[in-house]
């Protein structure tokens, strides 16, 4: 009797190798540099002092034309990307006016339109409260710099509903707008 076993390992090398040449076409460096301010200054960290909330009582508003730009070589994107209101060490009052505070931003308004308290009308892009959440729904396109398109005027409105307690009257605070900006 002959008896057979038989064991078999089967392996398989396989290797595949594709290559293809494309143009990737020119390669570039650009800038991006965000700024804000009004018609005579514009800065990475610009002090808004237009906005004055110190006379602002129940059922009024403030508002100031902002003008954010681009300064760099390359076309963005930008948004809103929080609101804070410099009241953590205010008083009861500025504490406040900030919890009651709403507001608004407002594109497509001239400069001169947003002054004062009159009304306009433009593309509504932010309501609510002064939050660090606070954002536009899309983010807004500039393009680079030295194109008309480079800049866009907001109209910031900062309000105090009408039924806010008086305590809030008489609050100040120093509102920060940020935004941010990425290549397009």
């Amino acid at each position: 009797m002959v008896l057979v076993l038989g064991v078999s390992a089967q392996t398989t090398v396989a290797a595949w190798r594709a290559e293809e040449r494309i143009d990737a076409g020119a390669v570039q460096t650009g800038s991006l540099s965000l700024l804000a301010g009004n018609s005579n200054s514009a800065k990475k960290d610009y002090v808004f002092s237009e906005l004055k909330t110190e006379n602002l009582l129940p059922g009024s508003f403030v508002q100031a034309p902002l003008t954010i730009s681009n300064a760099g070589t390359t076309s963005l994107t930008y948004g809103l990307a929080g609101i804070t209101t410099g009241t953590d060490n205010g008083n009861a009052q500025d504490k406040a006016l900030a919890a009651a505070g709403t507001v608004s931003i407002y594109a497509a308004v001239p400069p001169a339109s947003c002054m004062g308290t009159q009304q306009f009308t433009g593309q509504l892009l932010y309501s609510g409260s002064l939050s660090a959440g606070a954002a536009f729904s899309n983010p807004r396109d500039l393009a680079a710099a030295g194109s008309p398109l480079a800049s866009e005027a907001l109209c910031i409105r900062l309000s105090l509903p009408a039924g806010t307690p008086q305590t809030a009257a008489g609050g100040k605070m120093a509102p920060t707008f940020r935004f941010t900006g990425q290549q397009k």
